[in-house]
């Protein structure tokens, strides 16, 4: 059974790489994945050229705020 399946797939395979329309198909797509990899390896190897910023603080950011005026005079 196993070795059935692999002649199978075999002879399969070999109609496949016999095939003209498979082997341009074949090139295409090895085309797009070696374009598609460079274009990955691009993206890592450049720099970002964005400053990372500095973590603003709780006191940064709220150092506009007033704290201490209740308006509603309800305590919790």
């Amino acid at each position: 059974m196993l070795s059935d399946t692999i002649e199978r797939v075999n002879r399969l395979r070999e109609q496949a790489m016999s095939d003209p329309q498979f082997q341009r198909s074949a090139k295409e797509h090895e085309q797009a994945l070696i374009s598609q990899q460079k274009l990955n390896t691009e993206a890592k190897a450049a720099p970002s050229r964005r400053q990372k910023s500095k973590a603003k603080t709780l006191a940064d950011i709220y150092q506009q705020a007033e704290f201490g005026h209740n308006p509603t005079g309800v305590s919790h």
